[in-house]
């Protein structure tokens, strides 16, 4: 089976007080760094970040791990617009991709590993949902099947309304707190920062 990540990478930052969250220091390097080693180091078919705000410079720092770059002239229109050019973007073969938020450094390599072994065990199912706890978390796993779905997406949604009216998403328990921690704010930064940084199930 073929995977591949898409890192969404392209998103204003509206909400972080001091610049661009995605390039802020979080454990000596940029929050966007841990997710791009993520994707680098885990077996995957391919590998691609979408940009958009801050382009130049989160160009340069997804090129410096050599990963490929490709940018989303319609960022500002919302998530949804990143995860189609995502998407499209695929080469041919690739059975399902990955998507992963470029502001959550801490999810675990376990848990891909385990979403992937759940594809190979029911390829007849869309997609793949880690949960942790009792909430849903990221990287959702889309296989190919589910690709042409994702053209009704629109705004600043992502895919979880639509892989919620399916019937063929298996959800996947996971142990891996970083799967539910994001990082929007100022706040939440020196919260992943301290002592306690994750979030309990």
């Amino acid at each position: 089976m073929k995977l591949a990540a898409i890192i969404l990478a392209a998103g204003r930052s509206s909400r972080f007080e001091d610049g661009h969250k995605l390039l802020a220091d979080f454990r000596g390097k940029p929050i966007l760094a841990h997710v791009l080693e993520l994707a680098r180091q885990y077996p995957l078919s391919d590998r691609a970040v979408v940009t958009g705000a801050e382009r130049e410079r989160v160009e340069r720092l997804a090129q410096s791990t050599g990963l490929r770059t490709l940018h989303n002239p319609d960022f500002a229109a919302g998530l949804a617009t990143s995860l189609k050019a995502g998407i499209a973007a695929l080469p041919a073969g690739i059975d399902g991709a990955f998507i992963l938020l470029g502001d959550m450094p801490m999810i675990r390599p376990e848990t891909l590993r385990v979403l992937a072994e759940a594809a190979e065990d029911a390829p007849e199912k869309a997609a793949f949902v880690p949960v942790f706890g009792r909430e849903w978390a990221h990287p959702v796993l889309l296989m190919r099947s589910i690709f042409p779905d994702l053209a009704s997406l629109a705004g600043d949604q992502g895919a979880r309304k639509l892989l919620q009216a399916r019937g063929d998403v298996a959800l996947v328990p996971v142990d891996d707190p970083g799967s539910l921690a994001d990082i929007d704010t100022l706040a939440d930064l020196v919260r992943a920062a301290g002592p306690n940084p994750l979030p309990r199930a």
